[in-house]
């Protein structure tokens, strides 16, 4: 079993940001938008709720409670996904965090629906290249819905049979999920119907660092953009002494941020607490 307590990772997965020649979609014009004050406006927005607050003495325990009962964001992650060559990692961010809120929410894994980041950043950046920010493309999901993809857990397509609308996970990436860049005007008709029902209900949007700990020792992802990138922190780790925070990154690999990252992450932070429920868990909304 891992002991999240005692880690070891190699350097250059720590703290990681594109470079010149990777793909910025968290470009710093935008995110000066990020602040706590404008994830609160946003409907469903929460402060930080104080049952869940964790005294640091206990962190360390916490964690071997996720270890042992597998109750990290992480086991509530069903896959991977791949934003390259895109400027998508907003919205890669923000579907990781809502299909691990559904898991969360039904406690388990299974009967999953993966979500279109594409589905969301083709409205948040039309243009398509440049990225966007984290309380326009939360914004988006809450008013909207997201999306099903065309695959699904059992491969290529699945979810295209099932669905009456869906949409390439992402444009251009070289991963099975990839596909071509398609503008909002042409989604689907009728697309709405489908995207209601995969709509962000409660938000929590922490203003300290310690809280975004508290969220992850709990259960909770949390989203941030911070450094040129977006990322869904997924745990939390102890390398020696230092704790880290450690994400599913979306170019399909587990990174880890130092604290001095984890602060300046703090403004555009967000948790996605509770999705749209289906009566039937097995007959998710949008069906065909």
């Amino acid at each position: 079993m891992t002991d999240s307590t005692n880690v070891d990772f190699a350097d250059d997965l720590l703290d990681w940001s594109p470079g010149e020649d990777d793909f910025s979609g968290y470009p710093e014009g935008l995110a000066a938008n990020d602040t706590s004050d404008a994830i609160a406006s946003l409907e469903g927005s929460r402060d930080f709720p104080n049952h869940l607050w964790i005294d640091p003495r206990d962190w360390k325990e916490i964690a071997r409670q996720n270890d042992k009962y597998e109750t990290w964001p992480d086991d509530y992650r069903n896959r991977w996904t791949n934003q390259t060559p895109t400027h998508e990692c907003t919205c890669h961010a923000l579907v990781q965090n809502c299909e691990i809120a559904t898991n969360r929410q039904r406690e388990g894994a299974g009967l999953a629906v993966y979500l279109s980041p594409l589905s969301v950043y083709a409205e948040a950046n039309p243009r398509r290249w440049g990225g966007s920010y984290m309380q326009k493309t939360l914004g988006i999901a809450i008013n909207r819905g997201i999306l099903p993809e065309h695959n699904g857990p059992s491969g290529v397509g699945e979810q295209k049979g099932m669905f009456s609308h869906t949409l390439n996970c992402s444009s251009g990436s070289k991963s099975p999920w990839g596909g071509p860049w398609v503008s909002l005007r042409n989604f689907p008709t009728g697309w709405r119907e489908t995207a209601k029902h995969y709509r962000p209900l409660e938000v929590c949007n922490p203003r300290t660092w310690e809280q975004i700990v508290c969220l992850l020792l709990n259960g909770y992802a949390v989203s941030v953009g911070r450094s040129g990138h977006a990322i869904p922190y997924t745990g939390v780790v102890w390398r020696g002494n230092n704790l880290y925070a450690k994400y599913a990154d979306s170019y399909e690999v587990h990174r880890y941020d130092s604290m001095r990252m984890i602060k300046s992450a703090v403004g555009g932070a967000y948790s996605i607490m509770t999705m749209a429920a289906p009566d039937d868990w097995s007959l998710p909304g949008g069906m065909k």
